[in-house]
């Protein structure tokens, strides 16, 4: 194998762990798994959660929620986004909870729940502000009582998602919440949840029965300030690795790769890896830029400190030490500088970042312990 992703399962209890320690026991998470995990294998990930008591799992599509039943996951699984009219029957079929938005699609699910001869469960989504999926807070009231008479259709939960939880003003997330309170005042029978990573952070008295953490869980913060006032001393599960698959001896003024972009000032030595840009190479991870001055401000340091050190752009470490892509990444291979190393050899290991959603589904991923 000549590239891989390996998968830390200790860091991902850790993480896991972690953010029910926040939360409390009270407080149940509800681990979110949807775009594969967040590039880190969503059957086994889930698999991992599950384990370490997640109450249930979400993804958003439905063909990720089967994946996840075909894989051998029992635990309940929540669908985040609507499904169309002709997925429902595959909904029903693999015990999948959707996200309903009105009492039309309620009776949807109860007439195909009925044909199928089960209980379909299901959870209310509100819209408080995002306007992306939703019923009016207005009509909740009406959808819970309606709904209270259905055999084979029963609405367990009821839930929001804050559009602005990693601003650091809460003007925005505090309207959505009482939005949210006034909307399910008075329901009874019900488990609620509006918490994403950033809000179950910042917000304690919003954590109600469930928080629905993504990023956290994967060791990353929504945004870089939320680290500074809650460290939860997160581990990194994702390491992409790559195997050298020839060596190159260049001479001074020799050129490397597609369009001669980097030149050897002197003797060199060049690393041939087995990953390019069709495995997600070129995505470099980034943190979240606060605001366009922060931007500008980052761009400056960020082109000042290369002048000074090309190894602060895009490395590797190969053997134990830091070393510099160079030239333009191919399709599925790129180079390394190792002219300062000794002994490099082909079938040695260099490992790198890589963005988690940009890599590849191709590339194989292997779970350490």
């Amino acid at each position: 194998m000549q590239l891989w992703i390996e998968i830390k399962r200790a860091a991902l209890r850790h993480n896991f762990q972690a953010v029910q320690g926040v939360v409390g026991d009270k407080t149940k998470v509800i681990a979110v798994v949807k775009a594969n995990a967040y590039g880190c294998g969503a059957v086994e990930c889930a698999r991992i959660f599950a384990a370490e008591g997640a109450a249930m799992l979400a993804v958003t599509r439905v063909e990720e929620g089967v994946e996840l039943r075909e894989g051998g996951i029992t635990a309940p699984i929540l669908l985040l986004a609507p499904s169309s009219p002709e997925e429902r029957d595959e909904v029903v079929q693999h015990d999948l909870t959707p996200a309903v938005q009105s009492f039309e699609e309620c009776i949807e699910w109860q007439n195909i729940a009925a044909t199928q001869g089960k209980v379909m469960h299901a959870h209310l989504k509100v819209n408080t502000g995002m306007n992306r999926f939703g019923s009016s807070p207005k009509k909740v009231a009406e959808i819970l009582g309606r709904t209270n008479k259905f055999q084979n259709f029963e609405l367990d939960s009821v839930f929001t998602h804050f559009a602005n939880a990693t601003d650091q003003s809460a003007d925005a997330t505090n309207p959505q919440f009482q939005q949210f309170q006034d909307a399910v005042y008075g329901a009874t029978g019900r488990k609620y949840h509006v918490c994403n990573s950033a809000a179950l952070l910042r917000f304690p008295e919003m954590r109600l029965d469930y928080v629905r953490p993504g990023t956290l869980l994967f060791g990353q913060y929504p945004a870089s300030w939320l680290q500074k006032q809650n460290d939860l001393k997160l581990q990194d599960p994702f390491s992409p690795v790559a195997r050298v698959v020839a060596i190159q001896k260049l001479q001074p003024g020799d050129k490397v790769g597609y369009g001669g972009e980097w030149t050897a000032k002197s003797e060199a030595t060049i690393a041939v890896l087995a990953v390019g840009y069709a495995d997600g190479l070129t995505m470099e991870p980034r943190a979240r830029v606060e605001s366009p001055l922060d931007a500008i401000k980052s761009g400056f340091e960020r082109a000042a400190h290369l002048k000074k050190n090309p190894l602060l752009g895009r490395t590797a470490t190969i053997n134990g030490q830091k070393v510099a892509f160079v030239g333009r990444f191919a399709m599925q291979t790129s180079f390394l500088d190792v002219t300062k190393l000794e002994g490099v050899k082909i079938g040695d290991e260099a490992r790198f970042s890589m963005r988690r959603l940009g890599a590849g589904a191709h590339v194989p991923r292997v779970y350490i312990n």
